[in-house]
């Protein structure tokens, strides 16, 4: 038997969706007819995309400044005409100041549509709301598979205590599409600007299915160091990735923990 494993990179930012995403994966990789060893590699490749989908936290300067420019998994967003792009993060750009689209890539490449957006609606010296909307949808099933995916709204109140430390919440309405479900969104993180360019990043996510019940929370914790328009960010996380271990679809094993790496630059 072989076998493959995948190392995503679940990174501590938009912390909502980590739990969605590997819920995803699983339904995908379930849902697949057995088609031999290619088959195994088109499951893996899009399950291990999906669980690097949460993005990292991203500061627009040489250093991290404020923990006001951690947009990721906060209330705040990309400044106008700003675009962040990494090796696993996915693509965002600041339409308006207010306003930040993303989008990963490789996903849509992947027969997985997907978008996602965050609009500040209130930016405050000790207070930010932010409301986000977003999109994901696989159609790798196959014929009579379904095409399962997941559409979520919820705000996010970030609360700078100071210059450094910030918490924010989240939570919010998620709907499964195929099959139909719906439920409810949870989150919090806690970001520490303990240096210039040295972010702790602490996160806890999470859904709740009516029907089903509650899914396993994903608790992360990472370390981001800021060069110019670079950072690495590096951690773990402790939740449920579906893996694909075996030549066959249906070969799927929870990993409880996933290491958190990654690099990325703000152009």
């Amino acid at each position: 038997m072989a076998v493959r494993v995948a190392l995503p990179s679940p990174r501590g930012a938009d912390s909502i969706r980590l739990d969605m995403i590997a819920h995803l994966a699983s339904r995908v990789a379930a849902g697949r007819p057995d088609r031999g060893p290619r088959s195994s590699v088109m499951v893996l490749a899009p399950g291990a995309v999906l669980a690097c989908l949460v993005l990292a936290p991203m500061p627009a300067a040489a250093e991290f400044g404020n923990i006001r420019r951690v947009f990721s998994g906060t209330a705040y967003t990309l400044e106008q005409g700003e675009l962040a792009v990494g090796i696993f993060s996915p693509l965002q750009y600041g339409l308006l100041d207010r306003l930040t689209v993303s989008t990963h890539p490789i996903l849509d490449l992947l027969l997985t549509p997907n978008v996602a957006l965050r609009f500040k609606a209130v930016d405050r010296s000790r207070v930010a709301v932010g409301i986000g909307a977003s999109y994901m949808q696989s159609f790798l099933s196959g014929p009579g598979r379904g095409v399962p995916g997941t559409v979520s709204a919820f705000p996010t109140v970030s609360l700078p205590f100071t210059d450094t430390v910030a918490l924010s919440l989240q939570g919010g309405y998620t709907l499964d599409i195929d099959p139909v479900r719906h439920g409810v969104l949870y989150g919090a993180n806690l970001g520490w600007l303990v240096g210039p360019a040295d972010l702790l990043w602490v996160a806890v996510q999470g859904r709740y299915r009516f029907g089903p019940g509650a899914e396993r929370p994903t608790v992360m914790v990472s370390y981001t160091h800021a060069w110019y328009q670079v950072r690495l960010s590096v951690g773990i996380a402790v939740g449920r990735f579906p893996t694909q271990v075996g030549a066959q679809a249906t070969d799927i094993l929870d990993f409880p923990v996933y290491p958190v790496i990654d690099v990325w630059w703000l152009l």
